[in-house]
This record gives structure tokens, sequence and C-alpha cells, in this order.
């Protein structure tokens, strides 16, 4: 069992500015390392349990090898949240959303449009035929694609529904080439978006039910994807843009170890009943992904 994740206590770290991007209030801060990290306040209207969930999706997209975020618990002058290390390999670096490079293949794109028009597996394919790997990141059999179908296929293992066209970014290197980013934002997964623990602990008494709630994951933020699964949004786009990354990425959901997902959600102090809803969701996407990924 993993110890309780501590809080890091952002007193007596340097704000550095406001992150304009978003919906919710966001700050940056350099840690005494020199570090950039950005202060993510859980929303009250939201669940209190977006801190936990964004820890631990950042630890289980690491153990599943998904280039993601590193991501601590904060607190500041009562609040509480999470710090989100900057995903920049050099500070040097540029940060572009994916929404900069989608509006090139549509016409007229909103990032904001209700009904994600333009943001299609299509157009997100063809941003990559010109976009290098994630910076540190190497194996043979994956393409740029692949990477990002990487981040595609570990959203349906969280049930994060939440890859709009700025929830995902390409770094410009000092040498004037672009490279697929870090996974980050990664707060709306796991179920927490059950926020009553009634309706949680009926849906765990329940296999059915439970099935029909984690089934209901779709791809909203895609283009026409409005009734697709997340885990059909993943295999299409491995279709579409990097066959071998099925294989690659249904290997790696097969040799997932839920003991050490389990240990995760246990460090990252989520409140009950959800800890036990979060394991269950990724249990049974995990079935889902190898079934529909290597058969």
């Amino acid at each position: 069992m993993l110890a309780a994740e501590e809080f890091v206590d952002l007193t007596h770290w340097s704000p550095a500015e406001d992150e304009p991007a978003g919906e919710n209030e966001k700050t940056w801060f350099l840690a005494p390392d020199g570090s950039r990290w950005i202060f993510k306040r859980n929303r009250p209207q939201r669940s209190p349990n977006e801190h936990a969930s964004e820890l631990v999706a950042s630890k289980v997209a690491r153990l599943l090898g998904v280039p993601a975020a590193e991501i601590r618990l904060a607190t500041i002058a009562g609040e509480i949240g999470c710090i989100s290390r900057d995903v920049k390999s050099n500070p040097r670096h540029q940060l572009d959303s994916g929404s900069l490079f989608i509006a090139e293949y549509a016409q007229d794109f909103d990032p904001r449009a209700k009904d994600s028009a333009g943001h299609s597996l299509e157009n997100i394919a063809n941003v990559f035929t010109r976009v290098a790997p994630p910076i540190g990141y190497n194996e043979p059999d994956l393409s740029s694609a692949g990477w990002f179908a990487g981040y595609l296929i570990f959203d349906a293992l969280i049930g994060n529904q939440d890859r709009h066209s700025e929830n995902w970014s390409l770094e410009l290197d000092l040498a004037g080439a672009f490279h697929l980013a870090p996974s980050y934002d990664h707060a709306t997964s796991l179920g927490i978006v059950q926020r009553n623990p009634d309706k949680v602990n009926k849906l765990l008494r329940s296999p059915e039910a439970l099935q029909t709630f984690v089934q209901r994951a779709r791809g909203t933020r895609f283009e026409a994807k409005a009734k697709t699964t997340l885990v059909q949004v993943g295999a299409e786009f491995c279709r579409i843009a990097a066959p071998p990354a099925a294989v690659h990425w249904g290997n790696r959901v097969a040799a997932l170890d839920l003991n050490e997902v389990a240990d995760i959600v246990a460090s990252s102090g989520m409140s009950a009943p959800n800890d036990k809803f979060a394991i269950e969701i990724v249990r049974r996407n995990k079935e889902r992904l190898v079934t529909c990924l290597l058969s």
C-alpha cells in the first residue's frame, strides 16, 4: 500500500501569472527549484474529488506508458486543489493547443462549439502527419498519431470525456519542430461527475447499472461522436491514423496491474465510496478495451 499523498503548501512558492485558458481559475507558481507548476483549485460547484482524480489519472497514465503531466496535491490559503507541472520539456519551448492546428483544416472553426464541429478524428489525423512524437519518448512502432491514440485509449480507460481541442497541445522546440505534448487536464474522470454518495453506492451494488454507467462515456468532444463510446473512439482513431497502435496500447492495457491502480487510488485521499467507484471504472474499461483492441 502506498503512503497517503501529502499536500504541497504553496504559501512560500512565488506566484508567476494567472492562466487565462480554461473555465476555472488557475495560477502559475514557481517552485523553490525554479520549475513552473499551475495550481488548479477545486471548484465548489463540482466534485470534492477533482484534485484526487487528477492525481490518480496522472499516475495511471504513467503505469500505462502514456506521457502525462506530473501532478501533486496542493493547498494555499485554505484552498484545496492540485498542481500540474509545466508539460513542456524545455521552458524555452512554446506550447500551442490543438485548436490552432485544427483551424487549418476546419473552416470557421470554433473550439467552443457545442457540437465539436471540426474537431474530427480525420482532422486530428491530418495534424499529426507533420508532428513528431513527444520529446523523450521513443517507441519504434508508434508515430505521433500512435501516441495520441494512446491518449484516447487512456481517456477510455479512466472515462475522461473532456478531450476537446484545447485539452491537447503541441510543443514547438527551438529548431522549429512540433511534437505532441504530454497529456494533461484529467480532473473530470474516474466517475467523479457522480457526486452523490448514495447514488454511487447504489451503482456499486448493481453490476448491471454500473456497467451501463461505464458504457455511457461518449466522445462528445469530437465531431459526430456524441453517440460513440470512448472505447470506440480510441479504436477508430487507431484504424484511421495509426493501425499498429491498437496492438501496442491493447497490450499495455492488458498488462495494467489493477492492484497498483487500487494503491494509487487509496493514496490519493479520494473520498469513499468514490475510491471503489474509480477502481471499478478502470477495471471494467480495461476489459472493454482489451476485447476491442486485441480481439
